[in-house]
């Protein structure tokens, strides 16, 4: 009989748009499909995505308890639906998480609420509900070594580095395994000019630094906009591209909305400064990163930066664009170690211009981190990085503490985290 694995997306919409982490949710399902598995994707909103070897299904209690009971596996993400995810549980279904995010970590700057004490609610529940997912996972996978250490933590105090997985083997990979984002292996093609045009009144000679995504609470464009006011030169034109998020409708986070009235005092909209708001389908992303010079992405000094490889980064590598990035981002020292681009002194407008107009003037600095890119992309495609999920996906099994009695300090904290969830209304 054929094997069958249910992947939840939570609230991460899955569509042609596959707006900055929805596209894990397809990769996984791709490796399952790859593998003869029949694959159901439960999603939180119609999809314009069509596949003939996906099912799409909305999230709906009674139909969710059918698909995981067909199930051999079950999978969520960093942000997991509670209700599901217990009841995969409760029937012992072997329950797979891929942690693209340290939720409780990146959910501290969900701050668009009226009133601090709803932030403050449903950041518990989302703790709470990060806390399930590794207590109740057979497998967890992750981005990369750093929040592999992170979790690991987490882990040690909800009782899951114990001897049983330890006996099963010591190094815990058999429990925690690093499977990080990857990029395609086919070749990024302009085939359509979506910067350099008319409308935008950008030229084919100038200079372009592109900010691929939108500015959410944990980015900061401010800095970047006022390194844009001290640069002496109008060939060098700032875009920021998918300012508006497609799922939002058309809201903007407060980061946003400060970058946006920043660039208007300053009098640089239009100028060397353009918010381009409609997000790339997936698909079409390639237009806007070809027209560009250069990648780039800004953000404080904040544990979100410190610990999460930004998504977009992986596009620009894609796509041969050297990274402008803060020394704050946990993509910092690869890209310095491997000279990928260059490292900005974070929160430093001036250092900006310093390293903007590094790139612009040395031709032969910027060539030899195109190089370097187009040899370091071979190690980070999407077959590499996500070997370890093909792996489990061949031989998917129950974690050796889910086969045995749990330990105490394992059912006290499934107790108290189910609880929390329980008594939280958000």
């Amino acid at each position: 009989m054929k094997k069958e694995v249910s992947i939840f997306t939570g609230l991460v919409q899955v569509d042609k748009n596959l707006v900055g982490t929805a596209v894990i949710y397809k990769k996984l399902a791709d490796i399952f499909i790859s593998l003869g598995y029949k694959v159901n994707l439960i999603i939180p909103s119609s999809t314009d995505l069509t596949s003939d070897q996906i099912n799409f299904y909305l999230y709906n209690s009674n139909n969710n308890k059918k698909l995981i009971k067909s199930s051999n596996l079950v999978i969520f993400g960093a942000y997991p639906p509670v209700e599901p995810l217990l009841y995969a549980h409760r029937h012992k279904k072997i329950i797979v998480s891929y942690l693209w995010s340290l939720a409780p970590i990146g959910s501290l700057e969900f701050r668009d609420f009226n009133s601090q004490q709803k932030q403050a609610n449903l950041h518990e529940y989302i703790s709470a509900s990060y806390n399930l997912s590794l207590l109740l996972s057979d497998k967890i996978f992750c981005r990369d070594e750093g929040a592999r250490k992170v979790i690991l933590g987490s882990l040690v105090t909800l009782g899951r580095v114990n001897l049983l997985n330890y006996k099963d083997d010591k190094t815990l990979n058999n429990l925690l395994a690093v499977a990080p984002f990857g990029i395609s292996n086919q070749k990024a093609k302009l085939t359509k000019h979506l910067i350099r045009t008319p409308e935008l009144n950008i030229k084919a000679d100038d200079f372009v630094l592109l900010w691929n995504g939108g500015i959410w609470n944990w980015n900061d464009g401010e800095t970047l906009i006022k390194a844009m006011s001290k640069i002496n030169n109008d060939k060098i034109k700032l875009v920021f591209q998918g300012f508006s998020h497609p799922g939002k409708a058309g809201q903007l986070s407060l980061k946003a909305r400060k970058s946006l009235a920043l660039a208007k005092k300053l009098d640089l909209i239009n100028k060397n400064i353009f918010f381009v708001k409609e997000w790339a389908p997936y698909d079409e992303r390639a237009n806007y990163l070809l027209d560009s010079n250069i990648g780039v992405v800004s953000s404080p000094n904040i544990p979100e930066a410190n610990l999460f490889l930004k998504t977009r980064i992986y596009d620009y590598l894609w796509a041969d664009l050297p990274i402008l990035l803060n020394d704050c981002e946990a993509f910092a020292p690869l890209i310095a170690d491997k000279q990928l681009g260059l490292v900005v002194k974070t929160g430093d407008a001036l250092d900006w211009v310093k390293k903007i107009n590094t790139l612009v003037n040395d031709k032969k600095l910027l060539k030899n981190i195109v190089a370097n890119i187009k040899k370091y992309k071979d190690e980070i495609t999407w077959q590499q990085a996500l070997r370890p999920v093909r792996a489990f996906a061949l031989k998917p099994h129950l974690a050796a503490d889910k086969k045995s009695n749990y330990s105490q300090l394992f059912k006290n904290s499934i107790i108290v985290n189910e609880g929390i969830i329980k008594n939280k209304k958000i």
